[in-house]
């Protein structure tokens, strides 16, 4: 479990605080989607989203969804992944909230990117530079994002991924995926989520996904594009860059 104190929504300080030191801060007594359109304003300005309503808020529900993308409105289970992989700049920030528990699963899937990137440049050097390679993933359709899984500038660091129909892996990261994969795996932490509970995640550094369900499962989500004081993008490792010695 993370070793974190939920926060209301109205204790904005605290929750800056939580983001700067492990990229997420989780959310108690969420009253609906209003509490986290709130918060998103208290921290950046809102980046609707593909499938959000006029006031920027997605529900994320069963709708029997069939097309490509679209897993999130099924029941089914959802690989760790980090939001909007398909657009140049990312939104910052997700916000995410239950409204309604199912009956069974649903539980939801946080994997750390700075732990997963420290653990491949120790382990695993070869994979990581591979999956730092530039124009080795197309994320999107044809006319998505073709970038990397991380991208480097100076010392930091962001993660970019989806593992669904909708990216394509160049042979050099397909090769290495296994590692990937089991990296995630190790750095991945189940979290139930009652009704009212939530969380804020740096989006370029967090990982979220959640466990297959049976019954209604209601979550409420919200993008936002962070204030530059609010949050620095990805996180910083000493080893991001080849060969850097340790500070």
């Amino acid at each position: 479990m993370l070793e974190l104190s939920p926060h209301r929504c109205s204790s904005v300080a605290d929750i800056l605080t939580d983001l700067a030191q492990a990229g997420i801060a989780l959310l108690t007594d969420v009253s609906g989607p209003t509490d986290l359109l709130s918060l998103a304003s208290a921290l950046g300005v809102l980046a609707p989203h593909r499938d959000s309503r006029p006031d920027g808020v997605t529900v994320i529900e069963d709708r029997g969804a069939t097309e490509s993308g679209m897993v999130a409105f099924t029941r089914q289970g959802l690989a760790p992944h980090t939001d909007r992989s398909s657009i140049p700049v990312p939104p910052g920030l997700v916000l995410t909230a239950c409204g309604y528990v199912p009956v069974a699963g649903g539980e939801s899937l946080l994997a750390d990117g700075k732990a997963i990137y420290d653990e491949l440049a120790s382990t695993s050097p070869a994979a990581l530079e591979a999956f730092c390679t530039p124009r080795s993933a197309l994320f999107g359709s044809a006319d998505g994002y073709l970038g990397s899984i991380f991208t480097r500038q100076g010392d930091r660091v962001s993660i970019r991924l989806r593992t669904d129909d909708l990216v394509r892996f160049g042979p050099i990261v397909n090769t290495h995926m296994s590692t990937l994969e089991a990296a995630i795996e190790k750095h991945t932490t189940t979290m139930p989520m009652p009704a009212g509970s939530g969380y804020v995640i740096n989006n370029l550094r967090w990982l979220h996904g959640r466990n297959d369900f049976r019954g209604r499962r209601l979550l409420y989500r919200v993008t936002a594009n962070p204030h530059p004081l609010a949050l620095v993008p990805g996180f910083r490792s000493v080893l991001a860059a080849p060969n850097r010695a340790s500070r």
